[in-house]
């Protein structure tokens, strides 16, 4: 493939990958007391490494369906993990960041940084910076190499005129939304590889073509002790739905799926229509930001269901 063309094969012949069908393992461990460690991260990682059997992999044995975490916001490894990259976070609950994929074509990359910082500011939001993440790449399949983004984090600072928690939660919806709206709308070679897994004040995620097992070799911030949650979602994808992408890996932001949507056309074609439709008291204008709710001809049902949770959800 090149780098303008989607994840997705293009119908032919008697191929239609609307016809693709799916299957995953889930899991998930939590403190029911709310306690904070690293041991329910580490814990969860191992959960994660006993569904590799829930996953599946090609002619290329390296390369996974995908596999992700997702994890409260761990505050303490995100503050240091910020100093480190010249930047001062405020306190807990005041700033949101997400695991963006990025073009590894810099001009493209560029564009995207300049993208999302205009989104941050529209928003009434305070841009921090960027974080690269560290990953060792020597754990992929080649594969999974060949489409490997490059991988930041973003830093978002709560504006002074959003209040914490579901207000600021919104924006980050927003910002999200205006800027994944533009970049797909744009001559960018490479813009298929942008992808933001979350952005968000109460978690982080992390996933992608890695082996489920081998999750924390390919995030190394995930070895790290300072990285602490009390609960841990965990995903290990059987991809027959959609070929195996980056962004198409689970966890994603609401939910982690199991299964296939028999009505799956049909709920997309209702959503579709009623999106004219969309009013919202705490949106008011900013509704149109959220169009179109869905991108279904590059997306596996479990991806449609959680923008629709989402969005419903917000």
């Amino acid at each position: 493939m090149h780098d303008t063309d989607s994840y997705m094969p293009h119908p032919q012949g008697l191929y239609d990958p609307a016809f693709e069908k799916d299957s995953c393992g889930v899991g998930f461990i939590v403190n029911i007391k709310g306690y904070k460690s690293n041991k329910t991260v580490t814990e969860g990682l191992k959960i994660l490494d006993r569904l590799t059997h829930r996953g599946a992999t090609g002619a290329d044995p390296l390369t996974g369906d995908g596999a992700g975490i997702l994890m409260q916001m761990p505050h303490e490894f995100m503050e240091k993990a910020a100093t480190d990259a010249g930047y001062k976070l405020p306190a807990e609950g005041d700033y949101g960041a997400g695991l963006v994929f990025m073009p590894p074509d810099k001009s493209d990359a560029i564009y995207v940084r300049e993208v999302l910082e205009k989104a941050i500011r529209e928003k009434g939001q305070k841009f921090i910076g960027y974080r690269s993440v560290p990953v060792d790449s020597g754990v992929l399949g080649y594969i999974a190499r060949e489409k490997q983004p490059v991988f930041e984090h973003v830093f978002i600072g709560r504006g002074p005129m959003t209040t914490p928690g579901e207000d600021f939660e919104r924006q980050l919806f927003l910002i999200r939304k205006t800027a994944e709206n533009t970049i797909r709308a744009s001559s960018i070679k490479q813009k298929f590889y942008f992808y933001i897994t979350n952005l968000s004040s109460k978690t982080l995620i992390y996933k992608g073509l890695m082996l489920p097992g081998r999750t924390a070799d390919f995030f190394t911030d995930l070895k790290s002790p300072l990285i602490k949650s009390a609960l841990c979602l965990v995903h290990s994808r059987y991809s027959t739905n959609t070929f195996p992408s980056w962004d198409l890996a689970q966890p994603f932001r609401c939910v982690a799926h199991n299964g296939e949507i028999n009505t799956l056309r049909a709920n997309i074609n209702w959503l579709k229509a009623r999106e004219g439709m969309f009013e919202s008291a705490v949106f008011g204008a900013d509704i149109k930001s959220l169009k179109p709710a869905i991108r279904d001809e590059v997306q596996s049902d479990s991806a449609t269901l959680d923008n629709a949770f989402e969005l419903l959800t917000m």
